[in-house]
């Protein structure tokens, strides 16, 4: 790992990194090597090459990333069971699970080619050869092909995109679809990430969601949280800010300023 980068972060406050912005962090020497990243009861490695990973780059700055929906997420996956990994990134999710339980069985779906590469080697890196079954690919409510209109920003991979009519070719599946072919488990869990496919993604697991009722981590907009309150709300669930998890939550009444992670549980 770069030692300019490191004596930067030992130069200041821990304060001081926390409030700029991924561009601003961007900007700062490259650090390169496997970050040791902590969760809850655990921790795993995670590769970053000259902070291509925005995921790495934040938690080497800020010493968070997703903090308490990851500790969320380490809490609901470790009762054995199935759990599906929807925008998988570079796989902190995914991990989280597997370490949580390795008697757990993960689906981690992610449409980018080279974030899904970087993933492959973060589970290699971690030993993890079994348990997990990788698929690249785009979530929504048909199966079939689109275009995938990539969101890259110059040093990442990809932070994300969505289904197009353009961009890069890309097989798309439902969860259902998937669920059928890849296991007869339980699914117990389901985290989603989606740039604002979400509602899509969860027509698409409708006999899933029916039959099992999973916890849900899912990332909700304005412009869709009452299409999820109401498709959820059918079956019962509830709904929690991942910050505030002793607040039950009127989704279709919540102004959401931001991107929020939502817990959605029976």
């Amino acid at each position: 790992m770069s030692e300019q980068a490191i004596k930067l972060k030992a130069s200041h406050d821990k304060t001081f990194f926390k409030k700029m912005s991924l561009a601003e962090l961007q900007k700062l020497p490259p650090h390169n090597g496997i970050l040791n990243f902590k969760i809850s009861e655990t921790s795993f490695l995670i590769l970053n090459i000259l902070n291509d990973d925005s995921s790495a780059v934040k938690y080497f700055w800020k010493n968070s990333h997703d903090i308490e929906s990851l500790d969320l997420w380490y809490r609901i996956t470790k009762n054995e069971g199935c759990f599906i990994d929807v925008g998988a990134h570079t796989g902190l999710y995914s991990l989280t699970a597997i370490k949580a339980n390795s008697k757990n069985n993960v689906i981690s779906i992610e449409p980018y080619f080279m974030n899904l590469s970087r993933l492959i080697t973060n589970l290699r890196l971690n030993n993890i050869d079994k348990n997990v079954t990788t698929i690249m690919g785009a979530i929504s409510d048909f199966d079939g092909k689109s275009k995938f209109n990539i969101t890259t920003e110059k040093s990442y991979m990809s932070k994300g995109g969505k289904i197009s009519d353009h961009g890069l070719d890309i097989d798309v599946y439902q969860l259902d679809s998937l669920y059928s072919k890849n296991t007869n488990k339980e699914i117990k869990g389901i985290k989603i990430d989606t740039e604002g496919e979400d509602f899509k993604v969860l027509k698409g697991a409708q006999k899933i969601i029916e039959k099992y009722k999973p916890e849900i981590i899912i990332e909700v907009r304005e412009e869709n949280k009452i299409l999820i309150a109401n498709f959820l709300n059918k079956y019962s669930y509830r709904f929690f800010d991942v910050l505030d998890l002793k607040k039950e939550l009127n989704l279709k009444n919540y102004k959401i300023k931001n991107i929020i992670n939502f817990y959605a549980k029976v």
